[in-house]
């Protein structure tokens, strides 16, 4: 095998909630007049920190503080998140992993006890060594964290996998010292995910073949 670990990214990597994402921040945008996207904005533009990302968007964090935009949009994401599937084929991997022995963790931007009721709710969690969210809504990024789970991980760098769905999961796996695989059904483009060097696949079947 050409790894001895698989870290996960969440949101948009193995679940499918970028649509959604879009129809929220849809809505937001609506109540303040400001222009609507659709996801190939959306895709182009998201960033982390996700209070960059709001900038690009027309929000004033004058007249709304970007807390009270978190929050906003936290309260609606939580109420739909459920409506969102896994992406195609992401439990068959995850067991296919498991089968051949990989451990395999999530690192997410997801707030930490939401994280854990999202990989209940699929019944997910056993598969998981290990499983990392934030401690608040903010979506601030994952870089910290991401560098004390290799701290105590105990296994070479070189031996560990991050695939995640945007810029910033490269930017961690970079960080962590970790090798990086990244699909093109989540958060950020194609074209941008093309930017960061690392093989690019537009599903979790590209994954598969890049591992197994």
């Amino acid at each position: 095998m050409k790894f001895k670990h698989i870290i996960w990214d969440w949101n948009g990597t193995l679940w499918d909630d970028t649509e959604l994402c879009v129809e929220i921040n849809n809505h937001m945008l609506e109540r303040r007049n400001l222009p609507l996207i659709d996801r190939g904005v959306y895709t182009a533009k998201l960033c982390f920190p996700v209070t960059d990302y709001y900038c690009q968007l027309g929000f004033d964090y004058e007249q709304d503080p970007y807390n009270k935009l978190a929050e906003e949009f936290i309260a609606e994401y939580a109420r739909r998140r459920f409506e969102c599937p896994l992406q195609p084929g992401a439990r068959e991997l995850i067991a296919e992993f498991q089968s051949l022995e990989l451990s395999q963790a999530v690192l997410s931007a997801y707030e930490q006890q939401a994280l854990r009721e999202a990989t209940d709710y699929f019944e997910l969690t056993p598969c998981f060594n290990d499983i990392v969210g934030l401690n608040d809504i903010y979506a601030n990024g994952k870089v910290e964290n991401g560098l004390k789970y290799m701290a105590g991980l105990g296994i070479d760098p070189g031996d560990v996998l991050f695939i995640g769905d945007t810029l910033h999961d490269h930017e961690v796996a970079e960080a962590m010292g970790v090798r990086c695989a990244l699909v093109a059904h989540g958060h950020n483009s194609r074209p941008r995910l093309e930017t960061a060097g690392v093989p690019v696949f537009d599903s979790l079947a590209g994954v598969r073949e890049y591992i197994v």
